[in-house]
């Protein structure tokens, strides 16, 4: 494939790997250990991308938990140290994930990620599936000014690339992409397999991708 685009940014969970599995995996062991039944895999897998925090307070909320300020940050720990020892039992980039990055790669396009989850576990998921050496940046919760939607990601992330809006497009799951996108002045594409609630149709983007092994077709035609 030729070069179509300076930089081409991603998003993560839901976008290049399946992460529901362990999430929510994670989720249900605490939900245990605090005495309440499991959720349902299939109902909260559009979830797995909200992050730990939201995600856990929207289930205790849900179910009528009690639980004050100070010991939310607590339960958020213990179920992150639950989905750090099992993050990659299940987790699996998405079908042509890899083969196509490296297509995309070795045209001589940009990657970055650009991700609202820590640095140390987008880094640690990108090297377990042999993805981190074709990313020239990789822009996280913890290492941005702001994180989506707010533009400040997105254009940190073109900075680090030395990529101009008009030469760089966002590839996303969620309206928090897209918005990213639209608010960073930038074209977006939107995979239809990932975590939004909404149908991919319905969040504005100016493509729709339903096989990651389309996407250099579907680049080539937004360029």
């Amino acid at each position: 494939m030729r070069k179509q685009w300076d930089a081409v940014l991603f998003d993560f969970d839901g976008t290049l790997v399946d992460s529901a599995p362990d999430i929510i995996a994670a989720l249900n062991r605490l939900l245990g250990e605090l005495g309440h039944e499991h959720v349902d895999y299939h109902a909260f897998r559009t979830r797995a991308g909200d992050g730990a925090r939201n995600l856990l307070k929207q289930v205790l909320t849900g179910r009528g938990a009690s639980y004050t300020d100070a010991e939310l940050p607590r339960l958020v720990e213990r179920l992150l140290d639950h989905y750090y020892e099992t993050m990659t039992d299940n987790t699996r980039p998405y079908p042509a994930v890899p083969d196509i990055l490296s297509e995309i790669y070795q045209s001589g396009m940009a990657l970055a990620v650009c991700t609202n989850r820590t640095q140390a576990t987008t880094e640690q998921l990108l090297s377990h599936f042999g993805l981190a050496q074709m990313f020239d940046a990789v822009l996280c919760a913890d290492n941005v000014t702001a994180k989506k939607p707010d533009a400040r990601h997105l254009l940190e992330a073109m900075q680090c690339l030395g990529a101009a809006p008009e030469r760089t497009i966002m590839v996303g799951d969620t309206a928090t992409d897209v918005a990213a996108a639209r608010n960073a002045g930038i074209k977006v594409v939107a995979v239809s397999y990932g975590y939004s609630v909404r149908p991919a149709t319905d969040l504005g983007a100016d493509a729709i991708l339903a096989d990651f092994a389309k996407l250099p077709t579907l680049l080539a035609g937004l360029n």
